[in-house]
């Protein structure tokens, strides 16, 4: 979804591009755009590119005001939309909605109607964000029965591209003759046609036409071939899986999905190439995957969406609280009045006050409820968007973490380069973001002291900086370094790659759930298949302390697989917080995840390893943040204070076995 309409904003920008093309008139001419307006458009591209939202409203504001100074309102309504467009790809569908609604106030009060096809696209993208695309269809056909296809045939072009869009989800048959119906003129443009092209091949592999789909392919990888800087590969990726899967070339279609920056859609292709394979096993994880990206974006976009409302409502909850304390003090006053006639001057005065100083405290009190409320919102949201921010990098790190775990996997002279970068741009990111994580951390309702922050950046910032220095060495060294050199210098970067993104995805899991707020348990599925699930798709990781350990995995269940529980898609990062925790101290044998059945009708998921026994003493204050029972450690300490944090939200409970004597079992009760 995301990334088709992506397609859409890189077209609208290409506007500007196949505009100037065209032969202006003498009053074009007069319009052509200054140096200051470049500028201005230049860097708010930029600013969309980079995603930075208080660079992009700033840069977008000033434009707007310089067009509105000029009373240029077909550039005007054009980056209102852009806006939109924005919000809509950012999930801030409060803010797009309200956007939508200040563009179509806007038009009426200056009387610009021409201009109302521009709300209805608005519309149509919020609702096709929102996957709706029944809606998002019925407000592209109202744009096309607004706009002037002889003076404005790019609007044209976008609009039946956008309602292309919506049909596809259902229609695509519908979606391909609408695609029929672009101006033929605008397809003179590369970059126009390429990025048609490009989604009329998504829509062929889609219906099962092999021939319409290597026809449309031709030109477009003709155009890619040829025209490569007016090429528009915004869908590039996805057209390339639909081509190897039109040629059953299955490693090579997956291999495109890793390039894809956009995870959900990576697993729905993943998800075809498995059911293509008939290897349904990895189609029934991936599927799983896409339940839980799902559920996130959903989750991520209503927690946005739930704050923009909030502040809404604080203000007007302001206006209303600022009404009824003016109607108090009216009758107040009145019944003074009436009182000062019949009662003593000294009782009025005194209990005037009375009530005076209780309303001061009642409404300090109301203040400092409404404004920790407010800042709790705030600080979660900006979790949330710093989360987002790194989730690549983390994903990065630990993509290459498993695959340089295993010692069979080489890679080629030539491909060292890209993937060190990979590992170096990831690695930097994650470093340019650690202090904004500790600040917002600082904020939350528990909050760390300065001693706590010192840890943080200790157990972060010494791996980072090994691990960044590590990845420029083999960089800077791809044919000095020796073989045996370059192996331990590659284990070094796995082992370090695999701590900072553990690390740092806990950080932010800690400091996103540290307010005590209950998590809905929406998630229906197996116990034993949770269990499974995320334990074969943990890797082990060699320990800092012992390379030569063996560690095997095992499961081992006392429940029937057709028992069913509700729970969250958080109790796989619980999980995988109790069993990084034993993979780390194991020092050999088998780490056990069990299922158990209690009394009580509830169930049970331990985890156990063979190593160190923790002492009864520290039975609790292994679940304290920040706390290391050996000086020589230097972990960050948050693994299992996050898991019981992770299972109070959801209602359950972790301790430390004490009876259990061959290493240390941790078990989750009340599932």
């Amino acid at each position: 979804m995301k990334k088709i309409v992506l397609l859409s904003v890189a077209l609208l920008v290409v506007n500007v591009t196949f505009a100037a093309q065209q032969k202006p008139t003498v009053q074009e001419k007069q319009q052509q755009p200054s140096e200051q307006e470049k500028a201005m458009v230049q860097r708010i591209n930029e600013a969309q590119m980079s995603g930075n939202n208080s660079d992009f409203y700033e840069a977008q504001q000033t434009y707007m005001d310089y067009l509105e100074s000029r009373q240029d309102w077909d550039k005007y309504y054009r980056t209102g939309l852009n806006r939109v467009i924005y919000e809509v790809n950012h999930k801030h569908f409060h803010r797009a909605f309200n956007e939508i609604h200040y563009i179509t106030d806007h038009i009426k009060e200056h009387h610009q109607e021409q201009y109302l096809y521009i709300s209805n696209m608005g519309l149509g993208f919020f609702y096709n964000g929102r996957n709706q695309p029944e809606m998002g269809e019925k407000f592209f056909r109202r744009a096309l029965q607004g706009i002037d296809a002889e003076k404005n045939p790019v609007a044209v072009f976008n609009a039946y591209l956008s309602l292309a869009q919506s049909l596809s989800f259902k229609r695509p048959a519908e979606a391909m003759t609408c695609l029929d119906s672009l101006p033929q003129q605008m397809l003179a443009n590369p970059m126009y046609e390429s990025g048609v092209l490009g989604y009329r091949c998504i829509i062929a592999n889609k219906m099962g036409d092999r021939k319409a789909f290597y026809r449309y392919f031709a030109k477009y990888d003709s155009i890619r071939l040829n025209l490569p800087t007016q090429f528009n590969a915004a869908n590039l990726q996805q057209v390339m899986v639909c081509h190897c899967l039109m040629q059953n070339d299955y490693q090579r279609a997956l291999t495109w999905c890793d390039s894809l920056d956009v995870p959900l859609t990576a697993t729905e292709l993943r998800i075809n190439i498995y059911e293509q394979m008939g290897d349904w096993e990895r189609a029934f994880r991936a599927s799983e995957l896409k339940d839980s990206l799902v559920q996130t974006d959903e989750r991520e976009a209503l927690e946005l969406h739930m704050a923009d409302m909030a502040h809404d409502i604080d203000l007007l909850q302001a206006e209303q609280d600022k009404a009824e304390i003016r109607r108090v003090q009216l009758m107040t006053v009145g019944l003074m009045a009436i009182a000062i006639i019949s009662l003593l001057m000294g009782m009025l005065v005194y209990r005037h006050k009375k009530n005076c100083r209780l309303k001061e405290q009642f409404l300090q009190l109301q203040e400092a409820r409404r404004s920790t409320e407010a800042g709790q919102a705030i600080r979660r949201a900006f979790v949330s968007t710093i989360q987002q921010k790194l989730k690549s990098p983390i994903n990065v790190l630990r993509g290459y973490a498993r695959i340089f775990n295993n010692p069979d996997f080489l890679l080629k002279p030539e491909e060292r380069p890209k993937r060190y970068n990979d590992i170096l741009d990831a690695a930097r990111k994650i470093e340019s973001l650690i202090d904004p994580v500790l600040d917002s951390f600082a904020q939350g309702t528990t909050g760390i002291t300065e001693k706590e922050r010192t840890v943080c950046v200790e157990a972060l910032r010494s791996p980072l900086l090994t691990l960044i220095s590590t990845a420029e060495i083999i960089i800077d060294g791809l044919e000095q370094i020796p073989h045996d050199e370059y192996m331990q210098l590659r284990a070094d970067v796995c082992y370090n790659a695999y701590h900072v993104a553990t690390s740092t995805h806990q950080l932010i899991l800690f400091s996103l759930y540290g307010d005590e707020i209950q998590t809905p348990k929406q998630y229906r599925i197996g116990l034993n298949e949770v269990a499974r699930s995320f334990l074969n798709s943990y890797d082990l990781h060699p320990s800092a302390i012992d390379n030569n350990r063996i560690v095997a995995t095992t499961f081992k269940t006392e429940v029937a697989d057709d028992v069913m529980i509700d729970t969250n898609p958080l109790l796989q990062d619980l999980l995988n917080c109790l069993l990084d925790n034993a993979d780390k101290y194991a020092t050999g044998g088998v780490v056990q995840v069990s299922c158990h059945a209690n009394a009580d009708g509830t169930y049970a998921i331990s985890v156990a390893n063979e190593g160190p026994v923790i002492p009864a003493a520290d039975a609790e204050r292994i679940f304290t943040p920040f706390v290391r029972l050996s000086s020589d450690e230097h972990s960050l300490g948050i693994g299992l204070p996050l898991a019981r944090r992770l299972a109070i939200s959801m209602g359950y409970n972790i301790t430390l076995d004490l009876e259990y004597t061959n290493g240390a079992r941790f078990v989750v009760t009340g599932i």
